[in-house]
């Protein structure tokens, strides 16, 4: 009640005081010209005029006001094309980002057309769009169309459509900062592209954030997989740190992100054969890939916290790699961006063996004869080792009827029979782990297998024929059938236990099962199956000659 009586109190005497103002104060003495000229003279220094001030006294500058809010203009969606001799990158200033990417050259990987295929039109996001974490005050709304800014884009001379240099502006609509996002063509490196991310601060206060740069990736929409269909456009994100290369296929991807922390490399999203990367050249806190919205992949590098004082600004530098898995062109970039091809965990007999693949064809020109002289190479490499296992596979067919004998003379006594077994190996040469041999070779067969499969130069590679593309399989299966056959005339040449049904059993599918295997393999790997095969069929050949012969004691 008292609160209530002293506001009433208040209320009436400004309206008192109001009423006296306006009707019954005297007016206030008029000031002639003379007057306030001697008023001015008179004034002390430095009371409202710096000029009256010394020299050396410092002047306090007042506070700058925020600037006034600026009319939010709508900007038209365009797409721009920044163009190189290797690619043509297509920009589209909503959200800055990339939308399509198309090979020059090399021509072999023009073939695959826009790497940025399988996203649809008038999508909402795309590869190389940033975000601002961490900040009331700094963030970009989603699906910003940016403002072009055409004096601080660069032409291509000559009379060529295109840029290398493009210039995209977001101006907060209350005028307290702009971002620029700058995309320039990097002329010593093909397929990378360099952006800056500028944020100028118009305000009185500073202000900080941290910067993220999204890699997307869409699946193709007809991707089906299987245990025999080994497709090369499977999309994966991938995360390249101090440690190790984090990888996450599109099928196992959630929303949860799988978070790497340490020193990042890069991140981006990539096939078996072509690598969107975002490359951050200032220390990066962490790499994350998650599914969005359930049809992108989303690899993002977010930036460690950064400030912008009144009137500075802030430049974030990164490289954007849009190209082929080409391993030296990879290493070349630098940034570990060679990881993204991934040999597992042969890598140190995959590279070597890729150099020589590489090495061949710049002789032959052609890269399924070059896959051939690297399987004579590697089985004239491996020749002592299954020369001694298809000898001792000849001896061992010679003992078999002696081998029958002991088995039914010591049927009832396992002991006699082991030591009589071994002495009977011991007289003829024969070596009971025979098979060791093949066994050492197996780890170089595996790096060629990886090698040839994930080979980008085997991407559209011709070889002859219906072989137009080695990457791809054999479109009419000639290669895995006539594999399949080899395999089987291998077996007939190769010995075994007749009263060992489940093993004669088990011979007679696996030809079945690897032509089937086969079938759905790239052309230029199965190309190697066979001609080792028949490389190898070719030696057990030789060398049973050679006992009938009697040249081998």
């Amino acid at each position: 009640m008292e609160q209530k009586r002293l506001v009433l109190a208040m209320v009436l005497s400004g309206i008192v005081l109001l009423f006296w103002q306006l009707f019954l104060a005297p007016p206030p003495p008029e000031i002639t010209p003379d007057q306030a000229q001697q008023a001015s003279i008179e004034q002390p220094a430095g009371e409202n005029s710096q000029a009256q001030q010394p020299a050396n006294s410092p002047v306090t500058e007042p506070a700058a006001p925020a600037p006034p809010p600026q009319p939010v203009v709508q900007h038209e969606e365009r797409h721009d094309v920044l163009l190189t001799p290797n690619f043509r990158v297509e920009l589209t200033n909503k959200n800055a980002a990339v939308r399509a990417v198309s090979i020059i050259e090399p021509t072999q990987y023009a073939e695959r057309g826009d790497l940025l295929d399988a996203f649809p039109e008038n999508v909402q996001h795309h590869p190389f769009s940033i975000e601002l974490l961490d900040s009331p005050v700094l963030n970009i709304p989603a699906n910003t169309v940016y403002e072009f800014v055409e004096d601080q884009s660069t032409r291509l001379s000559d009379g060529q459509e295109g840029y290398s240099k493009i210039t995209y502006r977001y101006r907060d609509p209350a005028n307290r900062f702009h971002v620029d996002k700058i995309f320039s063509v990097n002329v010593e490196k093909p397929f990378m592209v360099e952006l800056a991310v500028q944020i100028v601060n118009h305000h009185t206060d500073p202000m900080g954030a941290r910067i993220a740069l999204d890699v997307y990736g869409m699946p193709q929409p007809d991707l089906k997989t299987n245990f025999l269909d080994f497709r090369p456009d499977e999309l994966q994100g991938v995360c390249r740190f101090d440690k190790d290369t984090e990888r996450l296929l599109f099928q196992k991807a959630t929303s949860d992100s799988v978070i790497s922390t340490g020193q990042i490399f890069w991140g981006g999203t990539d096939t078996r054969y072509f690598l969107l990367a975002g490359v951050p050249l200032e220390p990066a806190q962490r790499c994350e890939i998650s599914r969005v919205d359930n049809d992108f992949m989303r690899t993002r590098v977010v930036g460690n916290a950064f400030t912008v004082a009144q009137n500075t600004s802030s430049t974030s530098n990164f490289l954007l790699y849009m190209g082929p898995k080409d391993y030296d062109v990879l290493k070349n970039s630098g940034h570990r961006l060679e990881d993204s091809v991934d040999f597992g965990l042969l890598t140190m007999l995959a590279r070597p063996l890729r150099w020589l693949l590489v090495m061949f064809n710049s002789f032959l020109g052609n890269w399924g004869v070059a896959i051939i002289f690297l399987t004579l190479l590697i089985k004239l490499l491996t020749w002592p080792i299954t020369n001694k296992a298809y000898v001792n596979t000849e001896r061992m067919k010679l003992i078999q009827p002696k081998l029958k004998e002991l088995n039914e003379k010591y049927e009832n006594d396992p002991q006699r029979k082991t030591e009589e077994t071994m002495k009977l190996f011991k007289e003829n040469k024969v070596n009971p782990l025979g098979c060791l041999p093949m066994l050492i070779q197996m780890p170089v067969l595996y790096g060629l297998f990886v090698m040839i499969y994930n080979s980008v130069e085997l991407y559209h590679a011709k070889f002859f024929l219906w072989y137009t593309d080695l990457s791809a399989p054999d479109p009419y299966f000639v290669l895995p059938i006539l594999m399949g056959a080899v395999m089987v005339l291998q077996q007939r040449m190769t010995p075994m236990d007749p009263g060992n049904k489940q093993m004669a059993t088990m011979m007679k599918i696996m030809p079945i099962v690897f032509t089937a295997f086969m079938l759905f393999l790239p052309s230029g790997l199965v190309l190697y199956y066979f001609v080792n095969l028949v490389l190898g069929v070719g030696q057990q050949y030789m060398i049973k000659r050679k006992f009938e012969q009697g040249n081998i004691a």
